[in-house]
């Protein structure tokens, strides 16, 4: 009987993926770590509904598919410590920094760990000896004082973080609890005086973007949002292929001109299937606080819509939206490197499905809805100044192009 519970666990381990998690899959209390206190939580919540944190795979009750994804993770240790934030667009006085955050529940000793801005070279600075992180405490490390500081006996090479983005590095190294760990977290470009950070979805996993102000040795504050925002995605009309459009929409209280004077350039809108939409370079746009910005696929294909007559109205020439999913991406124009290259700042972004891929989801269950995937609907958001990149900001909702909900 033994072996056909283990031969049982063994086929669901190959059949079921684990769920996303803080911590590894099947730490149930929080640790990082699993073992036989996450298999007593597991057997105290057996068979119950609704479930618990046991339910791994987000099936509605806790049963032996859990205990199997458990058991895949048994004597998994692994590291608390995040990159929670990064300020790497600081000018005249100000210091670049990087905040690290311990989520268990034990102190963490990152005394000999080291940081870095590259992949290529992880040993830039060395963090000092006893430098220890408490549960759920906060270490702040600054340029002017730690890894830019020419006299800290850490500093192997000065670096600083670039405003144009790239990866900040935490390496371990030779460290007898956590040896060899690389947490590494990549990060775009940046406004002067803006931090990114983790934000946690309703999904459960982290993502790490602009932050509405930077809170260096505390929790992380809510995303920033705007000042414009991507409202209304019809990406996969019924009928007419060309009657795609996103919908954008101020949501600041101010005039807002989508244009850098400074760089000359327009700010665009992109899509990974090959959108790229400049916003009128020619006659920059201003929208009005409230107002909406329609870009479309066809203006012609518009008119089966019901678009009101004053509506601002701009097309794109070539590309369509993903009819199976993609990233929007609402950007303005950044700095320019030493190469010449251009870097844009994003200012809003949706990752968003069409709801039939659940194996890119955590329970495998995709949470987008289904009817905007050519029946007829479109997607539009929720709550237009909370965060974008969320499906439970998202819903399905009538074609309305142009008008704002009631």
């Amino acid at each position: 009987m033994r072996f056909r519970i283990l031969f049982l666990c063994l086929a669901i381990l190959l059949l079921c993926p684990a769920a996303h998690a803080e911590g590894p899959p099947g730490d149930l209390n929080g640790d990082w770590r699993v073992d036989t206190a996450d298999l007593r939580l597991l057997a105290h919540q057996w068979l119950t509904e609704p479930p618990g944190p046991a339910d791994l795979n987000r099936d509605g009750r806790v049963d032996g598919i859990d205990l199997a994804l458990l058991a895949r993770q048994w004597g998994r240790k692994d590291c608390p410590i995040v990159i929670n934030e990064v300020f790497p667009h600081a000018h005249g006085e100000a210091s670049d920094w990087i905040e690290l955050h311990n989520l268990g529940t034990a102190p963490v000793h990152l005394g000999g760990w080291f940081l870095s801005d590259t992949k290529n070279d992880l040993q830039r600075y060395q963090i000092a000896a006893g430098t220890t992180i408490g549960p759920r405490e906060y270490l702040v490390l600054y340029e002017i004082t730690h890894f830019g500081n020419p006299f800290d006996p850490g500093t192997r090479r000065l670096f600083a973080f670039s405003e144009n983005g790239e990866t900040a590095c935490l390496y371990s190294g030779n460290d007898p609890v956590y040896p060899n760990t690389l947490i590494a977290q990549p990060f775009g470009a940046s406004e002067t005086g803006s931090s990114f950070g983790r934000y946690r979805t309703s999904l459960g996993t982290c993502l790490f973007v602009t932050m509405s102000e930077p809170t260096p040795g505390a929790a992380n504050a809510y995303p920033r949002v705007g000042p414009v925002v991507i409202h209304e995605i019809m990406y996969h009309p019924a009928g007419n292929a060309d009657a795609e459009y996103v919908e954008l929409l101020n949501v600041s209280g101010a005039f807002l001109t989508l244009f850098d004077f400074t760089a000359l350039e327009p700010w665009r809108l992109t899509d990974d299937a090959g959108v790229n939409v400049r916003l009128a370079a020619e006659e920059p746009v201003t929208l009005a606080p409230g107002e909406i910005l329609l870009l479309v696929r066809d203006q012609a294909a518009m008119r089966q819509y019901d678009v009101p007559a004053p509506a601002r109205v701009l097309s794109w020439s070539s590309g369509r939206l993903s009819n199976r999913g993609g990233t929007l991406r609402l950007l303005k124009p950044g700095d320019v490197d030493t190469r010449g290259t251009r870097y844009w700042i994003e200012v809003d972004r949706v990752d968003y499905s069409d709801g039939s891929h659940g194996q890119d989801f955590p329970g495998g269950v995709d949470p987008w809805p289904v009817q905007p995937d050519g029946y007829g609907f479109s997607l539009g958001r929720r709550h237009p100044t909370r965060f974008g990149n969320d499906p439970n900001n998202w819903r399905v909702t009538l074609p309305t192009p142009g008008w704002l909900d009631d």
